[in-house]
Formats: structure tokens, sequence, C-alpha cells
């Protein structure tokens, strides 16, 4: 695990997460470690901030799983949609964006957004 983020890395995510949400419409956007660390997170109430880290931990090691077996080069993006929303995660080596949203009709656009920010994010982690 990581240890904990200085308050001006943090401060720094959260422009960046505010900048997303600014951009597209997301019911949740967080981003965890690869082991499912909390890093910044926001979301709607009742939404299990925990809970959802370990999924986009387990989800985003699956999906690393999946490109390798498949032979399709390293993995950008695992994508969930329902009938009603979507579920980004965007990898970033050892960290994860994860983006939600309850409306599937912005799901190309939060694929951009994240991919757009994407290096951003790790820039200020592994900075």
């Amino acid at each position: 695990m990581i240890r904990e983020l200085s308050s001006e890395k943090k401060s720094e995510l959260i422009t960046i997460l505010r900048e997303i949400s600014r951009e597209c419409d997301l019911a949740a956007i967080a981003i965890v470690s690869a082991e499912g660390q909390e890093l910044a997170f926001f979301a709607e109430k009742g939404t299990d901030q925990v809970v959802m880290s370990a999924l986009a931990s387990a989800l985003n090691a699956a999906g690393q799983k999946t490109v390798s077996q498949i032979k399709c080069g390293d993995l950008d993006q695992v994508i969930i949609k329902g009938t009603e929303g979507f579920v980004i995660l965007q990898n970033l080596e050892s960290f994860i964006a994860l983006a939600a949203s309850n409306e599937n009709f912005s799901l190309a656009l939060a694929m951009n957004v994240l991919s757009k920010y994407g290096k951003n994010i790790y820039q200020i982690l592994t900075s």
C-alpha cells in the first residue's frame, strides 16, 4: 500500500476530479491505488467508498489479466455498462481512475475525459 498523500497532492487531485466532473455528469469519481486504497473520492450519498475502491481494484486486475491472455496490449480502460448507467476504470499503472454515471448517453464523453486527465493524475501521484 502507498502512504497517505500529502495535502498538496490531494488538493491537486481534487482540482482535477472537479474539472472532470464539470466536463461530464458523474455520480461518482475516484482515484484509488491498484490495491484498492482510496486516495480521492467523490460520490452521491449512499455510495460505499470502501466497496467501490475494492471493486475497482478487482475489476482492474481482471481487465489486466484479460488483455494479457488475449494479447491485445496494455490495459487502457475497463468499461461496465448497465441499462441505466456505466462505470469506467482508467488504468494508470499502479493507480485507477474510476468514473460512474447513472446516464448512458455520456459514456463516450466520460471515456475521453478520463483519458485526457489520466496523464496529469499519474504525474501527481508519482512525483
